[in-house]
């Protein structure tokens, strides 16, 4: 079925109805994104407006999709919850997003490997769905070791260093300047 950023009809029907029911409980103006390749969900408050909205990005495959709506939901309800001084994925915003993966696993019909994947961030909640499943076919920057070299699709050529935080550490190999680059970034050649 060929994708379209105006609806989500792409995914099973029990998905897009959780989906269509938390947007409307939650009054949240949702809107499916291009593909970015630093992240693959965004959650804001808009201060003016006092408007909450969620972005996803449209090339996930389902189950990738949902569990990162999850995450941006467990955004959304952190920041009603803590007025917006709860770490942006700490304790609180953990404790969330398990709780909702909990109730969305009840009531979703998943696969045995959907089943693993949700059981996977309720046993380890992370800040990004990589690490469970690959994101989409080929090699990403999380999947490298120190020491590893790789180009990127525009071409520039780094050299992993160290994981950090959430992002990674790279020396650009034809100016030596150091980036943090994101796990998400697909690798077009290992060399």
């Amino acid at each position: 079925m060929r994708r379209s950023k105006h609806n989500i009809n792409f995914l099973p029907n029990d998905f897009q109805e959780y989906i269509l029911r938390k947007i409307n409980e939650e009054n949240i103006y949702f809107r499916l994104s291009p593909p970015r390749k630093s992240k693959l969900g965004d959650y804001k408050f808009n201060t003016l407006k006092q408007t909450n909205s969620i972005s996803i990005n449209i090339d996930l495959n389902e189950i990738e999709f949902i569990v990162t709506f999850i995450h941006e939901l467990a955004h959304k309800v952190c920041y009603d919850i803590y007025n917006g001084k709860a770490a942006s994925h700490g304790i609180e915003w953990k404790s969330i997003f398990v709780k909702l993966l909990r109730e969305a696993k009840e009531e979703l019909n998943l696969s045995e490997d959907w089943l693993s994947f949700f059981q996977g961030h309720i046993n380890s909640p992370r800040a990004s769905a990589s690490g469970f499943v690959e994101i989409t076919e080929g090699k990403r920057v999380s999947h490298l070791v120190p020491k590893d070299k790789f180009v990127l699709e525009t071409g520039r050529k780094f050299q992993m260093i160290k994981k950090r935080r959430t992002r990674y550490l790279c020396v650009d190999l034809s100016n030596g300047k150091l980036y943090a680059v994101s796990g998400n970034v697909q690798v077009e050649q290992i060399i």
